[in-house]
């Protein structure tokens, strides 16, 4: 349980370190699903960094922190790749759109994750039942990461 959650805080440390870097020059749709991407690990880091015990836990900031990470899944994700959107700095795979179901698998299921995880905590889960809600999460990104994500 705890492998699970953190990863998902050193994925998103690595995706917030870079962010920054990362960024310099990009624009257009390529900018926007970097800044999407931002903030998706800014959301990963603050619940992951609350499950870890470095900030106090508050299932009222995961709920709201895994709502965020919702609105930016499923086809709201999805439309930030229009095919062809390879323009440099992207990190995004030509992989993407040769096997746009299994991407557009993996955008549904960050969104259902993160609803599922947003419902725990506004329910008042204990900590123990949302970590692994988080878990879950935190697997869709890391995989979608491999699958999708060119390694610089």
């Amino acid at each position: 349980m705890k492998r699970r959650y953190a990863g998902g805080v050193l994925i998103a440390a690595a995706l917030m370190a870079g962010a920054a870097w990362a960024h310099g020059g990009a624009t257009g749709i390529v900018k926007e699903r970097m800044d999407a991407m931002s903030a998706i690990g800014k959301n990963v880091k603050s619940i992951g960094e609350m499950l870890k015990g470095k900030s106090a836990y508050d299932p009222a900031t995961i709920e709201t922190a895994s709502g965020a990470i919702a609105d930016h899944g499923g086809a709201a994700l999805t439309k930030l790749f229009p095919e062809g959107s390879l323009q440099a700095p992207t990190e995004a795979s030509p992989a993407i759109w040769s096997d746009w179901t299994k991407f557009s698998e993996m955008a549904g299921l960050l969104q259902a994750s993160a609803l599922d995880l947003k419902t725990l905590a506004g329910q008042g889960a204990d900590k123990k039942a949302v970590a692994g809600a988080f878990g879950k999460v935190a697997a869709t990104c890391k995989s979608c990461h491999e699958a999708f994500r060119i390694k610089k």
